[in-house]
């Protein structure tokens, strides 16, 4: 009785030891999945575009909205100075989704027309469109966005009349309790889905016209350089207003 024993016990034992070995170790995932990055990307971000195939264009500031059923919303100072002279572009709407490479890509369309500060005859003219398309990594672990672009200029009949790509950066705009009378607002606050971000945005602020309806000069956007005499996206240069 007792080697009847002994013989099950060295059974148990070893079936023990076999089980071990074939049950995987569960592991924690290096990357945070689909879902959860995509419940990231959701809400109101800071974006800067920097040119790159572009010399001497300067970043653009940019407002960008990700809804959580797919819609982009994008907005920035409406006044741009191109060579051709002062254009007017409206905020940018579009899609967005999340690829097999778990990257996140970006469409957003806006209308292009000369200035009210233009010539008058042409003040309300569509010249066409700006599509920029991104490619964006999102980074949950400090609440910021990085990846690149591509902007096409296209006039009225849809012919591309000038490309430019770069790089993006993002931070989240947080939701933060306000201070209080004479306080220093606290940084980095955490938002409704945990993120915290400390990172600023950074980038050149962007001026428009003034009141009086003077274009300010030196200002650079996607469309290209400002420097006199050159070839905007959109045709023919215009004289300097």
């Amino acid at each position: 009785m007792r080697t009847i024993i002994v013989v099950l016990a060295s059974l148990a034992t070893a079936a023990s030891l076999a089980l071990a070995q074939t049950t995987p170790t569960p592991t924690t995932p290096s990357t945070p999945s689909p879902f959860v990055l995509e419940q990231f990307l959701v809400g109101s971000w800071m974006v800067t575009r920097t040119p790159t195939s572009t010399s001497g264009a300067t970043p653009t500031p940019e407002l960008v909205t990700f809804t959580a059923t797919g819609e982009a919303l994008e907005s920035r100072p409406p006044i741009i100075v191109t060579a051709a002279g002062p254009v007017m572009e409206t905020p940018g709407h579009g899609a967005w989704d999340f690829n097999d490479a778990g990257v996140f890509v970006v469409t957003l369309v806006a209308l292009v027309q000369p200035a009210p500060t233009s010539t008058p005859a042409t003040g309300g003219q569509t010249l066409g469109t700006e599509t920029v398309r991104m490619q964006l990594n999102a980074n949950p672990a400090d609440g910021t966005l990085t990846g690149t672009f591509t902007s096409e200029a296209r006039d009225v009949a849809g012919t591309v009349t000038g490309t430019v790509q770069g790089s993006v950066q993002g931070a989240r705009i947080l939701a933060q309790t306000p201070a209080a009378t004479g306080t220093t607002p606290a940084t980095g606050a955490t938002s409704m889905n945990g993120a915290t971000s400390t990172t600023p945005t950074t980038g050149t602020t962007t001026t428009g016209t003034t009141s009086s309806g003077t274009t300010t000069s030196g200002t650079t956007s996607v469309f290209g350089t400002t420097s006199p005499g050159s070839t905007s996206v959109f045709g023919t240069p215009l004289t300097p207003q």
